[in-house]
């Protein structure tokens, strides 16, 4: 799956803390298992490690979570 497919265009990545300050779910804890099984569980579009950071593109996630619940 190409990360292109699904990464909108003005789409800003955010750090953990500053998802959870602006969403109120996933929760922190939730975020950090689906970034950690994010190969196996389909999200690998909606994170980005850039050097020690993990970011979250959010309206990606949102767009692959709807995607599942769909299926």
């Amino acid at each position: 799956m190409d990360k292109s497919e699904y990464l909108e265009g003005n789409e800003i990545p955010l750090t953990f803390k500053d998802f959870t300050n602006i969403y109120r779910w996933p929760n922190m804890g939730s975020l950090r298992k689906m970034a950690y099984e994010s190969e196996t569980n389909g999200l690998a579009a909606a994170f980005i490690k850039f050097k020690k950071r993990r970011l979250v593109l959010p309206q990606t996630l949102f767009k692959l979570l709807k995607r599942e619940v769909a299926k």
